[in-house]
């Protein structure tokens, strides 16, 4: 019997041994953490639960559909339509903000109103070949100023024009002039994005998917941090000092760290590589508060840099995490890679809501802070070159990588799965053949 080894214990290096084990194979998982899930997990502190920042399942295909069928989880997942927006200008309006300027105070919905139909008389010179250009060449100078440019670079730590466009696909809605001027009228009622639509459990926290498709894992081991892998003799080490040999490696944990815990001589090339990835880590403040919430969105996104955090959730607006007549707030940091978080930040955002109205600081009950590490990809103009050296040399020694942080990409946790099915899927083929 072939042995497959799977390190990294994430969505979709669940979903990988739950599908290969689902086939028939053996299939052994190392999870440096004492849960399964990766960050798409959930804590429990006091009478409140706490996600590692906000996990929202967006459900599109199908096959995801049948899949949280048959974990027996899909009745147990309500249904929301978003409720997000965009705190700007003392203001809140709606999100996608480019169709919904009408919320914002009248000199900013004007820049932003008279830039798009600039922008959108001007089309048809060269095609843009970074997200500076893409922004100002889709929405104009006024949006571009006053949201996609602040909020990106405070999410991403890095100019605009340092951001390549693999990224935005899907992620950015692209609306057309009409959209946008009923947007500033407040005439545009309809749903747009990929997030629009979202379920989330009724009660529990994100854990509940991880949880259900690790139940279904016989070879799954918790603690099991592996610290070095060695490609040529098809082995690795965990914390403990222990080897576990393989024939076929699944590596779903990070791209730089799998590097960084590769013990083999490394070419030139794969090191440069290495070097050229960037990413931000994102602390995350989550408190439990007495009383009703503030505001009824589901999150708020704040691209202003006089604010710390550049989005505030509300995650008791639409799952059951906190006990009758109390809510949670979730408060995101992005941070650069290396250092700790500075001393006050933690206050500093805690203020920074005091002032606007969104806390109450006599009210908390429970604070919670969680650091991830990688959060978001950076993706520079350098990226898909380091990405496609990196998966080439890994396949050339026989790991497959899969998921979000091996795959080194943006995604959401129905790609997780889906990253897992399809990875699965290559397994039973091979064999097959």
């Amino acid at each position: 019997m072939k042995k497959i080894l799977i390190i990294g214990g994430g969505l979709a290096g669940l979903v990988v041994a739950e599908r290969l084990g689902n086939a028939g194979l053996v299939v052994t998982v190392l999870e440096r953490e004492a849960e399964a899930g990766g960050v798409c997990r959930s804590l429990q502190q006091g009478k409140y639960t706490f996600d590692y920042t906000g996990h929202l399942l967006h459900v599109a295909c199908d096959e995801t559909k049948e899949y949280l069928k048959d974990l027996g989880i899909w009745s147990r997942l309500d249904v929301h339509t978003r409720n997000a927006g965009i705190h700007l200008g003392g203001e809140i309006t709606p999100y996608p903000i480019q169709i919904h300027t009408w919320g914002l105070p009248p000199r900013i919905r004007r820049d932003c109103l008279l830039g798009f139909v600039r922008a959108w008389a001007d089309r048809g010179g060269e095609e843009p070949t970074s997200f500076r250009e893409w922004v100002l060449e889709r929405f104009g100078e006024g949006l571009a100023e006053h949201f996609f440019f602040p909020y990106n670079e405070k999410l991403y730590r890095t100019k605009a024009e340092e951001l390549c466009l693999d990224w935005v696909g899907r992620y950015v809605p692209k609306p057309d002039l009409e959209e946008v001027v009923d947007g500033a009228l407040g005439l545009h009622d309809e749903a747009v994005g990929y997030n629009a639509v979202f379920r989330y459990p009724t009660e529990g926290g994100i854990r509940l998917l991880p949880d259900s498709v690790a139940g279904r894992i016989a070879g799954l081991h918790l603690g099991a941090e592996v610290v070095k892998v060695n490609l040529g003799e098809k082995w690795v080490e965990t914390a403990d000092g222990s080897r576990l040999s393989w024939d076929h490696l699944v590596a779903t944990l990070s791209l730089p760290l799998l590097v960084d815990r590769t013990a083999d001589d490394l070419p030139q090339e794969v090191v440069d590589a290495r070097r050229a990835l960037r990413w931000v880590r994102v602390v995350n403040l989550a408190l439990g508060v007495r009383g009703a919430a503030p505001v009824d969105h589901h999150w708020l996104y704040f691209p202003e840099i006089q604010f710390p955090f550049y989005r505030v959730g509300f995650p008791s607006n639409h799952g059951g995490v906190a006990p009758e007549g109390c809510h949670t707030v979730s408060v995101e940091i992005s941070l650069d890679p290396d250092g700790g978080v500075p001393g006050d930040l933690m206050a500093t955002a805690e203020r920074a809501l005091v002032d606007i109205g969104l806390l109450d600081q006599e009210n908390i009950e429970e604070r919670v802070l969680t650091m991830l590490d990688p959060a978001y990809v950076v993706f520079d103009h350098h990226r898909r070159e380091a990405v496609a050296t990196l998966r080439q040399f890994y396949a050339d020694h026989g790991v497959q990588l899969t998921g979000r942080w091996a795959e080194w990409k943006y995604s959401a946790m129905e790609d997780a799965i889906l990253d897992g099915m399809n990875s699965a899927r290559r397994f039973i083929r091979s064999f097959g053949d």
